[in-house]
């Protein structure tokens, strides 16, 4: 079982430690995420020849990027707004982390010593 469970994903260095239905489940979901993941992969392939076919017959026909990937769509518009905001976002979780560390060493120089 062990050469077919590391060939569904699992890592050789945590099999040995999960259960059967650890083992079972875990398999399951990356077999899952894999055929997800195929899925979307196809799609796009698909939707790509689909727009070589307008680039070469009728270019003036060719839709928008927009409106081939309507998924595209909300990401394109909400990326450039919020990116004023992000880098703050990301400064304040660094701050509180190192924060955390910081009571972290304290706490454990105050029992260690």
């Amino acid at each position: 079982m062990y050469p077919k469970a590391v060939e569904a994903g699992i890592d050789a260095d945590k099999y040995w430690s999960m259960t059967y239905e650890e083992i079972v489940v875990q398999a399951e979901a990356n077999v899952a995420k894999r055929k997800q993941e195929l899925e979307q992969q196809a799609m796009l392939d698909y939707k790509a020849a689909q727009l070589n076919a307008y680039a070469l017959n009728e270019p003036k026909k060719m839709p928008k990027f927009e409106d081939h990937y309507p998924f595209a769509n909300s990401d394109v518009e909400t990326k450039e707004p919020n990116q004023q905001q992000d880098w703050q976002i990301m400064k304040a979780r660094m701050i509180e982390r190192t924060e955390i560390i910081k009571r972290t060493k304290k706490h454990q120089a105050e029992e260690g010593g």
